[in-house]
């Protein structure tokens, strides 16, 4: 193709495996180097947004997270969790809880907390304004001149990772072993709290695609017992898909790790894609599209061992292979889960180049931000 399409165009003709005048990119910034490169300014939290903004604009198709860098320091969540903030990361440092007897209360408060909260028009609207707005931001960063914003993807959790990162794994192993009809509880008010978000903010037009996601595994298999996640886990990600669909919306899945053992269940779940392809956790983009041809992928460029150590022409190869092995169909380039900060600035734009045919690179003059 001759033409240039628009981002959106060229995502949603990607998702249904049509040709594209180019290999799209999806990708989460979260280095500064990278950001300030494509931005031409300076990043800090006051300034983060608009200057992350205008770089996702520069170079990114589709993207999630498009916030940050924050400023560091210790918040006091309403739950009780205290979390340590870093500029791209944080973990929890106090729990209002300290054994299963405690973790059970609290898992009941947030029980009735989740069941109580509302989702209604005022709070779609507050969505949907947000989306508009980063839209605009993106739009002033994009290198054709024609105000064409990225496409935004937003997440929607099934809820088990944010159950078992609040109450730490260990805990939550014994809270599983001890009281699982109240983890079942729990899980299900947060579905229920996601569904009615869902009802509440679903547009196909300012939102055309969902990142269902939960964590599932890590390098080598499944956090979680096969058997209790296809009892438990799997029929509520088909609720949360059918969901989305019954909306418009198409469904991308996302979960770190070696997905192997329950991919069959995941696509009987309807997800539409899968994002992000751990090669080094045996998920390879050629692996999985000769099993699963009629999903989108996303990712595949490895992050933790070759963007941040490799060379340039290395990570140009890599990304070559990787868009042959998908057959130049139904996929994104990107990273395997977000650039961070260890990502050295020329592998990624060695990346990108790949995907943009060498516009964006460090010859590339970007002006001052608007």
């Amino acid at each position: 193709m001759t033409v240039s399409l628009t981002k959106r165009e060229r995502v949603m003709r990607t998702v249904r495996f049509e040709e594209t005048d180019r290999v799209p990119c999806y990708d989460i910034l979260e280095n500064d180097a990278v950001i300030e490169h494509y931005a031409g300014e300076s990043l800090t939290p006051e300034n983060g947004r608009r200057v992350k903004g205008f770089a996702i604009g520069r170079v990114l198709d589709m993207t999630r997270m498009p916030y940050g860098p924050l400023t560091p320091g210790r918040h006091w969540r309403e739950d009780g969790l205290v979390i340590e903030q870093e500029r791209w990361t944080g973990w929890i440092v106090e729990r209002p809880f300290h054994d299963v007897p405690t973790l059970k209360a609290w898992v009941q408060t947030e029980i009735r907390r989740a069941e109580a909260a509302v989702r209604d028009q005022a709070f779609a609207e507050e969505v949907h304004n947000e989306v508009r707005d980063l839209q605009r931001l993106f739009a002033r960063g994009d290198p054709t001149g024609r105000d064409d914003p990225t496409v935004l993807v937003l997440e929607s959790g099934v809820g088990l990772t944010e159950m078992y990162w609040a109450a730490g794994m260990e805990l939550f192993s014994y809270l599983l072993a001890d009281a699982p009809e109240l983890v079942e509880a729990w899980l299900e008010a947060r579905l229920q709290l996601e569904l009615r978000r869902v009802a509440a903010i679903a547009d196909p037009e300012l939102i055309p695609i969902a990142l269902t996601y939960d964590d599932l595994a890590y390098k080598t298999g499944l956090l979680f017992s096969p058997r209790w996640l296809r009892r438990l886990w799997l029929p509520r990600l088909r609720r949360l898909v059918d969901a989305w669909h019954s909306r418009d919306t198409l469904c991308l899945f996302h979960s770190d790790g070696n997905l192997w053992t329950i991919l069959d269940d995941l696509v009987d779940a309807g997800i539409d894609g899968l994002n992000p392809l751990e090669v080094l956790a045996g998920m390879s983009v050629k692996a999985v599209r000769e099993r699963y041809p009629q999903l989108f992928l996303t990712g595949g460029i490895d992050v933790s061992q070759l963007l941040p150590f490799g060379e340039p022409e290395e990570v140009r190869a890599v990304c070559r292979r990787t868009i042959a092995d998908a057959n130049g169909r139904g996929y994104f380039l990107g990273s395997t889960t977000e650039l961070h900060w260890d990502v050295k600035l020329e592998n990624a734009i060695a990346m990108f180049e790949t995907a943009h045919g060498g516009v964006l690179g460090p010859e590339m003059s970007y002006p001052p931000l608007p």
